[in-house]
C-alpha cells in the first residue's frame, strides 16, 4: 500500500468499492489502525462514515485519530454531522440522523463518548409532540416519518446508561424523569410504542442497577434521601436539616418506579424505618402479635392525652414512629365501622318508635359518628395541605376518602335542614306514616346518602390489606379489575342501548293499548283479559333498559313476551332480537370480561412481589412524614404543641412580610462567595457534596461494571470476524517469514551443490592416454558436461524453491534434498560417461595407428597412472555406484 500511494502516479484514496465504502472506511471497519494512520497522512482524504465505523467497532485509538483530523470539527460530531454530508451522498449502514455522538451513546462506548464529550458534543432534547415551532413544523411537513425517527434516535442515546452516567449529576432523578417521559409518548405516539416502552424499561434498569451498587446503609441514605438544591434550601428554612425525608423514594413513587421501590436496598430501609422502637415485632409469633396489638389499642386514650402534654417525651417519640401511628389510626377506623353497625342494627331501643318522625334529632350513635367523621375530614385538609393538590390528587385512595367523607357531609347537612324544616311549622307534620312522606323528604334523601357513604367506608378496608403479603396482591389484582369492568361496562351500554331502542320501537304500542283499556274500564266495560299488564317490558326506553339488564340474570321470564297476542312476525323479530341480546351479552360480552379480568391477575401474578412490595411503600409512607399522629378524634383536641406551631406560623409570615428580600439572599463578601445568614448552611454544603460524592462512586462502579460485564459476554460475529482478520494478518506475516527463511535456506543449498559439483570436477578422469590435439575436445566436452550439470542443479534449485514445506530444514529434510540432487546429477553422469566412452574408443584407434605419438600433458585435476591406463567402470555395475557415492 506504501508503495502505491508513493509512486509517481498515486492511486485515489477517496475510491469506494461496489457498496460504496472507500479505504479509510474499510479499515476502520476492520480496525486496522496501521493502515488509517497511513491514509490520515495523504491530502484530500474523506472520512466520510469512518468515524462511525470506528466507534460501533469501539477502537479508542481511531476514533481519537479521525476526531483530530483537521476535517473534523466540533460541530460534526453533534448536529452538523447530517450538514456535512454531500446532496447526493448516502450510507447504507446508518441514518443521516446517526451523528457520532449519538452512535457512541446508542453503543454505550464510555471512553470514546467521553472522548467526545471533551469535544463539544452535544445531545439536543428532542422538543414536545404539541411543539409548534418553525423547525418542528418545517420537520413534520417535510417527512414526518423522519422526523418521528429522529426523535427516537434522539431519545435512544439519552436513555443510553453511558450517556446519563457521564452527564447528569443526579443520574437516578435524570432516568426517573426520562423513564416517566418515555411512558407518556409511548401512550401518545402508538405507532412506535414498543419502542418507547422498552426505552424507559432500560432507564428504570439502570436506576435499579445503581441502586444495586450500595454497599452500606449509609449509601442507600444518601441515594434515598438526596433532594434537590431548592429543596436543601426549603429544609434550611424550616430547621430539618438532619430529619430523613426519603425525597428521591418520593419521587421514585410519584414517577412509579416500581422495580426502583421494590428493590431490597431501598425495601430493608423502609422497614428499619417502619419498626423503628419495635426492633422485637417481626421475631415475634402471630399469637403475640395479636395480644401486643390489643393491649396497645387498649391504652389509645391513655396514651392520646399523654403524648398531648408530653409530645418530645421517649414515649411520645414511640407514638410519632410509624409503625404505631398505622395501628392507632387502623384502630380508629376500626371503631368507626363498629359504630356503623350499631347505627345499622338499630341496636337502640328507641329506633323503632322514631321510623315515622321527620327530622328526628341525632342520637348518641350519630353523634359519635360525627365526631369521627369531623376528625377524619381534618386529618384530610391537613394532609391535603402538606402534600398539595396534584399529590393528593394522584392517590386514588384519596379519592375514596374524599367521596365516602363528601356523603357523610351531605347526610349531615341533609338531616340538619330536615330538623330545621320541621321545626319551622312550614313542612307539614312531624310525625307521619313513612309511605305518606313527600319523595323529596330531606329525611328520605340522607337516609340513602348514608348508606352508600356506609358501603364506601367498608370497601375502604380494603386499604388496610396492602400491609399483608397474602391479601395485598389480591387488593392490587381487584383494583386492576375494577378498572376492566370500567372498560367492559362502556362496550355493554352501547350493546344494551342498540337492543333497548330496538325492542322499544317494536313494542311501543303496548302503552297506547293499555291506556285505552283503562279508559274503557273506567267507561264501565271490564278491561280483565284484554288490556297489557303494568309490568310489561319494552313499553318504554326506561323498561327497557331495566328488563333487558335484568334478564341476564334471569329475573325477567321470557313466558311474557311470548304471551302476547302480536302478529306473527312482529313476534318473530321480538324474538330473534332478544336471542342475539341474550347471545351477545352472555355469551360473548359476559365471557369477554372474565378473559379480561383473569388477564389481569395474571399480569399481577406474574409480578406479584413488586406490585404489593410498591403499594406497601406507598402505604408505608404515608406514616413516614411528621403530623397526623393522633387518630380521630383526638386530633381534634388543641394541644399546647400545635398553638405553639400556630404562634411561630404567624410569626414567620410576619417576617416575610417585612423582610421578604433578606429571606433567601446572602451578602457576597470581597472574593464573591455567598456568606450565609446562619452558620447552619455549612452543613448543608457538606450534606450535597457527601451525596454527589457517593454518586460518583455508585456511576464509577456502573463503569466498572459494564466494562466487566462486556469482556464476559460470549462471543459474537464481530469478535469472529475480528479474528478471522487477526488469522489472515498472522497467515500474511508468516508467509512473508517463510519467504526469508526459504531465501536463506536456499542459499544453503548452493554452497551444497557447488560444494558438490566441484567435488565431480575435481574427481579422477579415467582414460587412455591420448594425444595432445585430442585432450582440448575431451576437456571441452567435459567443461560442457559441467555446466549441463550446472544447469540441471540451477533448475532443481528453482524447484526446491517453490517445495520447500517448513521455515528451517532439519536433518532428515537436507537427506531428501542430497536423494534428489545424487539421482538428477547421476543421470546427467551417465550421459556424460557415455559420451566419453564414445570418445575414448575413438581416441584408441588413433592411439593404435597413430602418424606421430604426442605425449599427452596431464590435466589439472586429472590424476593418471604411471603404469596402468585409467578405464572408466560400466555405469551399471556396482563398482560405478560405489565410486559415485564416495565422490559425493
Amino acid at each position: 500500500m506504501i508503495r502505491c500511494l508513493q509512486c509517481p502516479n498515486p492511486v485515489n484514496v477517496n475510491c469506494t468499492n461496489i457498496l460504496g465504502r472507500s479505504a479509510i472506511q474499510i479499515a476502520a471497519d476492520n480496525e486496522n489502525v496501521e493502515i488509517v494512520e497511513l491514509l490520515l497522512q495523504q491530502e484530500n482524504v474523506k472520512i466520510g462514515d469512518a468515524l462511525l465505523y470506528a466507534i460501533s467497532e469501539g477502537v479508542y485509538k481511531i476514533v481519537e485519530m479521525l476526531i483530530n483530523h483537521p476535517s473534523i470539527t466540533s460541530e460534526m460530531l453533534a448536529n452538523g454531522w447530517a450538514k456535512s454530508r454531500l446532496p447526493g451522498e448516502e450510507s447504507s449502514d446508518y441514518s443521516p440522523d446517526i451523528s457520532p455522538v449519538i452512535l457512541a451513546a446508542h453503543c454505550n462506548q464510555f471512553e470514546i463518548l467521553q472522548l467526545l464529550l471533551t469535544h463539544g458534543a452535544i445531545i439536543d432534547k428532542p422538543h414536545p409532540l404539541s411543539c409548534t415551532c418553525p423547525r418542528c413544523r418545517e420537520g413534520i411537513h417535510t417527512d414526518s416519518l423522519r422526523y418521528s425517527l429522529r426523535r427516537i434516535h434522539t431519545y435512544r442515546a439519552l436513555a443510553s446508561p453511558a450517556w446519563i452516567s457521564l452527564t447528569s449529576e443526579d443520574p437516578i432523578l435524570t432516568a426517573f424523569k426520562l423513564s416517566w417521559e418515555l411512558e407518556h409518548l409511548a401512550h401518545r405516539e402508538n405507532e412506535f410504542k414498543e419502542i418507547y416502552l422498552v426505552l424507559s424499561n432500560q432507564c428504570k434498569k439502570y436506576s435499579c442497577d445503581l441502586l444495586d451498587l450500595c454497599r452500606s446503609t449509609e449509601e442507600v441514605i444518601a441515594v434515598l434521601n438526596r433532594r434537590n438544591e431548592s429543596e436543601y434550601d426549603d429544609g434550611e428554612q424550616n430547621g430539618e436539616e438532619d430529619k430523613l425525608t426519603l425525597s428521591r423514594l418520593k419521587m421514585a413513587l410519584k414517577y412509579e418506579q416500581k422495580q426502583f421501590v421494590a428493590h431490597p436496598n431501598c425495601q430493608q430501609l423502609l422497614t428499619s424505618i417502619w419498626y423503628e422502637g419495635f426492633p422485637v415485632w417481626r421475631r415475634r409469633n402471630g399469637f403475640m402479635k395479636i395480644l401486643l396489638c390489643c393491649g396497645l389499642i387498649a391504652c389509645i386514650p391513655a396514651i392520646s392525652l399523654y403524648y398531648l402534654f408530653c409530645p418530645r417525651s421517649k414515649m411520645g417519640k414511640l407514638v410519632r414512629s410509624p409503625f404505631m401511628k398505622f395501628i392507632y389510626h387502623s384502630a380508629s377506623f376500626g371503631c368507626f365501622l363498629l359504630l356503623l353497625v350499631l347505627a345499622s342494627t338499630r341496636t337502640e331501643g328507641s329506633e323503632r318508635s322514631r321510623q315515622n318522625i321527620r327530622g328526628p334529632p341525632p342520637s348518641l350513635v350519630e353523634w359519635l359518628i360525627f365526631f369521627w367523621v369531623t376528625g377524619m375530614v381534618w386529618a384530610e385538609c391537613k394532609q391535603l395541605w402538606e402534600e398539595g393538590l396534584k399529590a393528593y390528587v394522584r392517590q386514588w385512595w384519596n379519592w375514596l376518602d374524599f367521596i365516602m367523607l363528601s356523603f357523610y357531609l351531605a347526610t349531615f347537612s341533609l338531616k340538619a335542614v330536615a330538623f330545621f324544616q320541621i321545626h319551622s311549622d312550614m313542612y307539614g307534620s312531624r310525625v307521619m306514616e313513612r309511605h305518606h312522606w313527600p319523595d323529596n323528604d330531606p329525611t328520605l334523601i340522607a337516609e340513602g346518602v348514608f348508606a352508600v357513604a356506609n358501603v364506601f367506608s367498608f370497601a375502604r378496608i380494603i386499604y388496610l390489606f396492602q400491609t399483608n403479603p397474602h391479601l395485598g396482591p389480591l387488593q392490587i389484582s381487584l383494583g386492576c379489575m375494577i378498572i376492566d369492568i370500567a372498560k367492559f361496562l362502556f362496550i355493554f351500554f352501547l350493546i344494551l342501548t342498540s337492543f333497548a331502542c330496538g325492542l322499544n320501537q317494536l313494542y311501543w304500542y303496548a302503552d297506547y293499548m293499555e291506556e285505552n283499556c283503562q279508559m274503557k274500564g273506567e267507561n264501565g266495560t271490564s278491561p280483565s283479559g284484554s288490556c297489557y299488564q303494568n309490568s310489561e317490558p319494552f313499553m318504554t326506553i326506561d323498561s327497557s333498559y331495566t328488563s333487558l339488564l335484568w334478564s341476564l340474570f334471569g329475573v325477567i321470564p321470557i313466558k311474557e313476551i311470548s304471551s302476547r297476542r302480536d302478529q306473527a312476525f312482529t313476534k318473530w323479530v321480538g324474538h330473534a332480537l332478544l336471542g342475539a341480546y341474550m347471545i351477545m351479552a352472555m355469551t360473548v360480552m359476559i365471557n369477554m370480561l372474565i378473559a379480561m379480568m383473569s388477564r389481569s391477575f395474571q399480569d399481577i401474578e406474574d409480578h406479584a412481589d413488586r406490585e404489593w412490595k410498591f403499594a406497601r411503600s406507598k402505604l408505608w409512607m404515608s406514616y413516614f412524614d411528621e403530623g397526623s399522629t393522633l387518630p380521630p378524634p383526638f386530633n381534634l383536641i388543641i394541644s399546647p404543641k400545635s398553638i405553639y406551631y400556630f404562634c411561630r406560623g404567624i410569626k414567620n409570615l410576619l417576617l416575610m412580610c417585612f423582610r421578604r428580600s433578606s429571606r433567601l439572599c446572602g451578602v457576597k463578601s470581597l472574593d464573591g462567595a455567598v456568606i450565609k445568614p446562619e452558620d447552619k448552611s455549612v452543613s448543608y454544603i457538606g450534606d450535597v457534596a457527601q451525596d454527589k460524592e457517593v454518586m460518583k462512586r455508585l456511576v464509577s462502579r456502573y463503569i466498572h461494571q459494564a466494562k466487566k460485564q462486556l469482556r464476559q459476554d460470549g462471543v459474537n460475529e464481530d469478535d469472529l470476524l475480528e479474528i478471522k482478520q487477526d488469522i489472515s494478518s498472522l497467515r500474511y506475516e508468516l508467509r512473508e517469514d517463510r519467504k526469508r527463511e526459504t531465501a536463506r535456506n536456499t542459499g544453503q543449498i548452493d554452497s551444497i551443490k557447488r560444494d558438490i559439483i566441484r567435488s565431480l570436477s575435481g574427481s579422477q578422469m579415467l582414460g587412455p592416454v591420448t594425444p595432445s590435439s585430442a585432450s582440448p575436445p575431451l576437456m571441452a566436452d567435459h567443461r560442457m558436461a559441467v555446466r549441463s550439470v550446472d544447469d540441471v542443479t540451477e533448475d532443481h534449485d528453482i524447484r526446491e524453491r517453490l517445495l520447500v514445506p517448513s521455515l528451517a530444514l532439519s536433518n532428515h529434510d537436507i537427506d531428501l534434498i542430497r536423494k534428489e540432487v545424487m539421482i538428477g546429477v547421476q543421470k546427467e553422469l551417465k550421459t556424460f560417461l557415455k559420451e566419453l566412452q564414445t570418445h575414448n574408443a575413438m581416441v584408441g584407434q588413433i592411439v593404435h595407428h597413430p602418424p606421430h605419438v604426442i605425449p599427452p600433458h596431464p590435466q589439472p585435476g586429472i590424476r593418471l597412472h604411471p603404469s596402468i591406463p585409467p578405464t572408466v567402470p560400466d555405469v551399471a555395475s556396482d563398482l560405478y555406484q560405489t565410486h559415485l557415492f564416495t565422490q559425493l
